[in-house]
């Protein structure tokens, strides 16, 4: 079997927008989530900001705009597969599919994101342009 520092279950510890220095917490000051790693090299991902109001009819498909659009945009959800290099460090990922689809289709190598493991810690860092990055922050559930 090859080595794969990142199978596993990871619990969402922060996640964050650095723009130059300045951080904002993109998914609340408590964020949920999970990401997990397979052994077989697939792996899936949510995560969601559990502190945005309910909707208020109760019923996902009668929210109002402005509840929609906050759901949307405190949320994520993407599945694939990915690769690891020769000492079992996150090489790339490839979405097969994401609740934004304008991610479906798209593969990530190291340029753009990637996943440092340290004892039951990984950081992810998903480059988005010079200077502005996010990081997520987990820990082995």
């Amino acid at each position: 079997m090859k080595k794969n520092n990142v199978v596993g279950c990871w619990k969402l510890i922060a996640g964050y927008l650095d723009n130059h220095g300045k951080r904002i917490d993109i998914l609340g000051p408590h964020p949920g989530g999970m990401i997990i790693f397979t052994e077989d090299f697939h792996f899936m991902v949510i995560v969601h900001n559990p502190d945005i109001p309910k909707f208020v009819s109760g019923d996902r498909s009668n929210g109002t705009p402005e509840e929609y659009k906050t759901a949307v945009t405190s949320s994520l959800g993407i599945y694939g597969t990915y690769t690891v290099d020769e000492n079992g460090d996150f090489l790339g990922q490839q979405v097969l599919g994401s609740t934004f689809p304008n991610m479906n289709g798209t593969s990530r190598g190291r340029n753009e994101i990637t996943e440092k493991v340290e004892g039951n810690k990984m950081v992810e860092n998903l480059r988005i342009a010079d200077g502005i990055s996010i990081n997520i922050v987990w820990q082995r559930a």
